[in-house]
């Protein structure tokens, strides 16, 4: 499960930043397939402003995400 915001979608992927990265300027957003995504659950908490190195600042929803696990293994984040 992965915790963070969704800074921009499209209608085959989200760009997804991790909660620990949002307050980094600059940040580069991971860019996850939908078809991936098992789940998505838009938390209740406030959206925040993300300075990403690709679109400047954007409104980060706050999100867990439930992600292919052998996804995630191929790109490096799961063990």
């Amino acid at each position: 499960m992965l915790n963070g915001y969704i800074v921009r979608e499209t209608e085959a992927a989200v760009a997804f930043v991790a909660a620990a990265d949002a307050s980094k300027a600059g940040v580069k957003p991971l860019w996850i397939p939908r078809k991936k995504i098992v789940a998505t659950v838009e938390l209740d908490l406030t959206s925040r402003t993300i300075v990403t190195g690709q679109d400047g600042e954007r409104v980060g929803t706050p999100v867990n995400l439930d992600v292919d696990t052998v996804f995630l293994a191929k790109i490096g984040l799961a063990a």
